[in-house]
């Protein structure tokens, strides 16, 4: 069946601070990859140790790219994860229909596929 897009989350805010759901944007690639398929992880590729998915944690996402972030991958049995540290995001531009936005400074996005990091949705409540 595979893992949802709240399982992927979960996984990964056990592995990040308040302060980095607070400030980042979540994204999950739906699409399930076998052990050995090709891995973008920021400028490089890497090889799938497992059949899992993958998911890409802005931690910066109004900086410029040179900047911190997360990539998980995430095993599809035992949802182990491991964490890459990185400086890139995994695509510029166009992002392929699997990628989805999970969360947006810490709360679920409008719809998702909602890529726009320059908005209100972040602001508090007076």
């Amino acid at each position: 069946m595979g893992l949802t897009t709240e399982e992927m989350l979960e996984i990964v805010l056990k592995n990040i601070s308040s302060k980095e759901k607070e400030q980042s944007i979540v994204y999950g690639d739906k699409k399930i990859l076998e052990i050995g398929d090709d891995v973008r992880i920021g400028k490089k590729t890497i090889k799938m140790p497992f059949k899992g998915y993958v998911v890409f944690v802005d931690l910066v996402p109004k900086a410029n790219w040179g900047h911190p972030s997360l990539y998980f991958l995430i095993d599809d049995k035992t949802h182990d994860a491991n964490v890459i540290k990185e400086e890139f995001p995994p695509y510029f531009g166009d992002y392929p229909q699997s990628f989805k936005v999970i969360q947006r400074y810490g709360k679920k996005p409008p719809h998702d596929r909602y890529f726009n990091i320059f908005d209100e949705t972040n602001k508090k409540e007076a």
